[in-house]
């Protein structure tokens, strides 16, 4: 009895996955630039993405971060569908102490075509920075905190 119902399990698994699947339908394209960040040994993950319709007319994604003078930062990798560029500039006041380091984040599209994108920071702490927005013609700033110990 145990086999003819593990059978018919079995039939009736495959029959259904067989005639009630359906064909992915796709959907947009995204191009999705993803470059990190080494800020005070805390890896720090950036991701602008926008509409794939627009990357024809997109010859760069610019993501300038902004630390403190006395904080330590590289680029550590840049990848993504168009080029993609990235610079540490040390500007903000020197931070000495415990907790929120202040970081800000310049988006620069340099493109022909005129569109929104979205912007997420992640670091080792969790999301730094959530679904912001900003428009291809201005360069988009955003400014978050990360935890840090004091700095050099």
């Amino acid at each position: 009895m145990f086999r003819i119902r593990g059978a018919f399990s079995m039939l009736a698994f495959l029959a259904s996955t067989l005639l009630l699947s359906s064909s992915a339908l796709a959907g947009p394209q995204w191009c999705e630039e993803d470059p990190e960040f080494l800020v005070n040994g805390a890896l720090v993950d950036v991701t602008t993405w926008f509409s794939g319709q627009y990357a024809a007319t997109t010859s760069e994604v610019h993501f300038d971060m902004q630390v403190p003078s006395n904080a330590i930062a590289v680029v550590v990798k840049l990848p993504g569908t168009v080029p993609v560029t990235a610079s540490i500039s040390r500007t903000l006041p020197a931070y000495y102490g415990i907790g929120r380091v202040p970081v800000v984040v310049t988006v620069t599209l340099r493109t022909t075509s005129s569109f929104s994108h979205t912007t997420t920071v992640i670091g080792l702490g969790g999301t730094l920075l959530s679904a912001s927005y900003g428009w291809s013609t201005w360069p988009a700033k955003y400014k978050f905190y990360m935890w840090g110990v004091g700095l050099l």
